[in-house]
């Protein structure tokens, strides 16, 4: 049996499709019926038969952060996907950023070891890495003298449980995904960013990012399951991009104009303290410096290991743009 923590997130979903198109029986835990619906509507964008592939999935509530919860999930289990974790930017979550995303990550470690799991696959985030490398790699370091956000300290610090645990005995793997683009989630992350280049954007920031398409990641993760991998971790980034050609490739297929004017540091700084005070766009000076650099990240380990092809920039954005479409431009 598979369990899948994360399944009612962009990443989780995704995954929770590909597998049950393979015909895979998978559990996943939930937190509140409300959290399921995102996948429901998923399965049916990309499904002609989303009930038939929905039946596949035995959904058990429980919460990551309470391990008495997750018992139950663990019964009869060989492998874990673990996605779940809580994204934010905003200071005030600070707490619960370490209690999900460290605390949550040692609860299920706890339990993967107990029950003798043969393989856990961790899903970090490239913001757990170090920054001063060109390109970036899984050999780059982590620098505590770095500007980093609460949230890259807490995917750290459960990377170290996962590699603690590979140390007792339990196979693992972790991947370090760049941003992930992905459909179906409208009114967070990237969804939120396509709303607002369709709604016409102004300013672009003149630093970059790496990005990845979300079936990439998807198609890894099994794949890294599936292979005699363990105690390995590998970055997964499609593409290194400016924070420009990635907005003007959003416009071009949604038919927008692209955002035509540089962001001057002067103005995100105001910005961010406007952030501060409202928690809504640059909240920290971590998000600040992102808008500014442009590190590059490379998957060339991945690419080696796996012989794996990534989808190419141009066509993720046009596989994005049109489910964008299916939904708002009916």
């Amino acid at each position: 049996m598979i369990l899948v923590t994360g399944g009612t997130g962009l990443t989780g979903s995704h995954l929770l499709l590909y597998l049950t198109r393979k015909g895979l029986k998978v559990r996943a835990i939930f937190r509140s019926e409300k959290n399921l619906n995102k996948t429901k509507n998923l399965f049916k964008y990309y499904s002609a038969e989303p009930e038939k592939l929905w039946a596949n999935i035995e959904w058990i509530p429980a919460d990551i952060t309470d391990i008495t919860s997750l018992k139950p999930a663990f019964e009869a289990v060989t492998r874990v996907y673990h996605i779940a974790a809580k994204v934010s930017f905003l200071p005030k979550d600070k707490d619960v950023l370490m209690q999900t995303n460290v605390d949550g990550t040692a609860n299920l470690l706890h339990l993967a070891i107990d029950n003798k799991i043969q393989k856990f696959l961790h899903v970090s985030s490239i913001a757990a890495l170090g920054g001063y490398d060109n390109p970036i790699t899984e050999k780059t370091h982590w620098n505590w003298k770095e500007t980093h956000s609460d949230y890259a300290v807490s995917k750290y610090l459960s990377e170290m449980e996962v590699w603690r645990a590979g140390q007792e005995g339990l196979p693992i793997v972790i991947i370090n995904p760049a941003v992930i683009l992905g459909a179906h989630f409208w009114d967070t992350g990237i969804g939120q960013i396509v709303q607002k280049v369709d709604n016409g954007l102004k300013f672009y920031p003149p630093g970059g990012n790496a990005f990845v398409d979300v079936w990439d990641v998807v198609k890894i993760m099994t794949e890294l399951m599936q292979r005699d991998i363990s105690n390995e971790s590998f970055i997964v980034s499609g593409f290194n991009q400016t924070y420009f050609e990635f907005l003007s490739s959003l416009a071009k297929f949604l038919g927008k104009k692209p955002p035509q004017t540089k962001l001057p540091y002067w103005l995100a700084q105001i910005l961010y303290v406007a952030g501060r005070l409202t928690g809504k766009g640059i909240t920290s000076k971590a998000i600040l410096k992102t808008l500014f650099q442009h590190p590059q990240y490379s998957s060339q380990k991945l690419v080696n290991t796996l012989e794996y092809q990534f989808i190419p920039f141009e066509a993720s954005i046009r596989n994005l743009t049109t489910q964008y479409r299916k939904v708002f431009k009916k």
